[in-house]
């Protein structure tokens, strides 16, 4: 097969970028009847000196809210900042009609009992990601 253009690794893409790949999803799903997703979240904590310290992202993939990313720095964790991050989600999530919040992480990592004991269950697992470590998705539906 050959390409008639090329493929270029775009180092650090921009707002424009991602929303190329969001409108071209989105008018497709509006093509085939679909409510198109309704955006996506960014929620941080910042220190007296205006330093992210902590952050969620995610989206919304077509009526299930995704956490996308989810970082405490290291001297905050333990302290409710995660979980005060997640409810923001889970705010976002009812406000935008999604009927659940998902969200990946290794079975290996402390986050996934993290989750666990916010009312995540197991979706799905995956076997063979880096070191042997197995993939979960986890799932928590919207009341």
């Amino acid at each position: 097969m050959t390409l008639h253009y090329p493929i270029t690794v775009i180092e650090q893409p921009t707002e424009h970028d991602y929303n190329v790949i969001f409108n071209g999803i989105n008018g497709f799903a509006r093509s085939q009847g679909l409510h198109a997703a309704a955006g996506s979240y960014f929620f941080a904590v910042y220190d007296e000196s205006h330093i992210m310290r902590a952050a969620i992202s995610g989206f919304d993939n077509f009526g299930c809210c995704e956490i996308g990313g989810l970082w405490v720095d290291e001297p905050l964790r333990g302290q409710g900042y995660g979980r005060a991050l997640v409810e923001k989600a889970e705010e976002w999530a009812r406000s935008h009609n999604c009927k659940a919040i998902t969200v990946f992480t290794l079975k290996e990592w402390p986050a996934f009992s993290w989750y666990k004991s916010l009312g995540f269950t197991v979706e799905f697992e995956r076997a063979d990601h880096a070191n042997n470590m197995t993939g979960c998705y986890l799932i928590k539906k919207q009341t």
